[in-house]
């Protein structure tokens, strides 16, 4: 006999596959309707429309209030950080990711970025580096207390610039560093790191690390936060792309042709938009190959983003998004950290 807990799940899935049937049709953010309003003229699409992801030479508060407001899906500033210091500071990182298993004396260490899903939390193709595990790891793991004396260890491992770190030139600052600096000078009501009980400091960020072959050839399609869209609050990413697998040689230069980020303009904006497809959208919390499928068919084409190295993107991770994956046994490194937007009257937190 059927236990009632099982008949009611599969009663439930019938019922939201029914609903689905009948009700859905995934809404998805048209380029007819963004109307950006910064000071510098946004490039026209093929189509003569905006596009979905904003190209900037430097961070606009205008194009932050776009992105928060899910008007756009994307803003990519290109040579954010100086591109040969990104190398350099890339190939470095790459080469402590493949000498390091776990934490070391010093505090550092490579964790695996689990990824949240209907069974919990789940290993993915992304390693992280540093004194601390990622935040949503460290409440999982009921290691909040450690993951909080290690943070201003990894800042000050980070900062340091001596002979046997040797991963940062005497003239530069650590790129997450400088993001949070220019996030503070730009926004009105500037940035800082969020605060736990409004007393610890959390992250500031973390090296991600990729190798290849990846598990997911085309990148797992994934959400680090699920719900409606809402103008007044978000979650967002911010990633500073170092070292990238793929490229060739120009002029002794690294050129990357291949994207590294796919992101749908999906456009939940209600309760009943969720509902009418959870059947379908259930399976952002999941690493079902079978799901992975069935999302690329009912999302259609991504917007893809190509970036080279020392480029920032930030996007509302709320919206599907994958890491593009590849086959090469190299490595993809880059810096990542989140945004927590809580209106345009509140500073931008950042928190890793």
């Amino acid at each position: 006999m059927r236990s009632p807990n099982r008949t009611t799940a599969v009663a439930t899935r019938q019922f939201f596959a029914w609903l689905e049937a009948n009700h859905g049709g995934l809404p998805m953010l048209k380029r007819s309707n963004i109307a950006s309003a910064s000071s510098d003229a946004t490039t026209l699409s093929a189509n003569n429309k905006p596009p979905l992801v904003v190209q900037r030479s430097n961070l606009q508060a205008q194009d932050l209030k776009d992105l928060f407001e899910h008007k756009i899906v994307a803003l990519h500033v290109p040579s954010f950080y100086p591109r040969a210091s990104a190398i350099e500071l890339g190939q470095a990182l790459a080469l402590e990711a493949q000498s390091e298993s776990s934490a070391t004396q010093d505090g550092r260490g490579r964790h695996n970025w689990k990824v949240s899903t209907a069974r919990g939390l789940e290993s993915s193709d992304v390693f992280t580096l540093g004194a601390h595990m990622p935040w949503n790891m460290a409440v999982s793991q009921n290691a909040i207390d450690d993951y909080l004396k290690q943070v201003p260890v990894e800042f000050q491992n980070r900062r340091r610039r001596n002979a046997k770190d040797n991963l940062l030139a005497a003239d530069s600052i650590w790129p997450l560093d400088q993001l949070r600096l220019e996030l503070d000078e730009v926004w009105p009501t500037g940035s800082n790191l969020s605060k736990y009980k409004k007393q610890y400091a959390m992250g500031g960020g973390l090296p991600r690390i990729m190798m290849g072959p990846t598990r997911w050839k085309k990148g797992l399609i994934h959400v680090d936060e699920l719900g409606p869209l809402n103008v007044n609050q978000g979650c967002f990413s911010a990633n500073i792309y170092l070292q990238l697998p793929n490229h060739q040689q120009e002029d002794g230069e690294n050129i990357n042709e291949d994207p590294v980020l796919d992101i749908w303009p999906l456009d939940i904006q209600s309760k009943w938009d969720w509902y009418r497809n959870a059947h379908t959208l259930s399976e952002l919390s999941s690493q079902s190959a079978e799901g992975q499928v069935k999302l690329r068919h009912a999302l259609g084409p991504p917007e893809r983003i190509v970036v080279q190295p020392g480029d920032l993107v930030l996007l509302c991770v709320q919206r599907p998004h994958a890491a593009v994956g590849f086959t090469q046994p190299t490595t993809r490194v880059s810096l990542q950290t989140f945004l927590q937007y809580e209106g345009k009257d509140s500073s931008i937190k950042i928190e890793t």
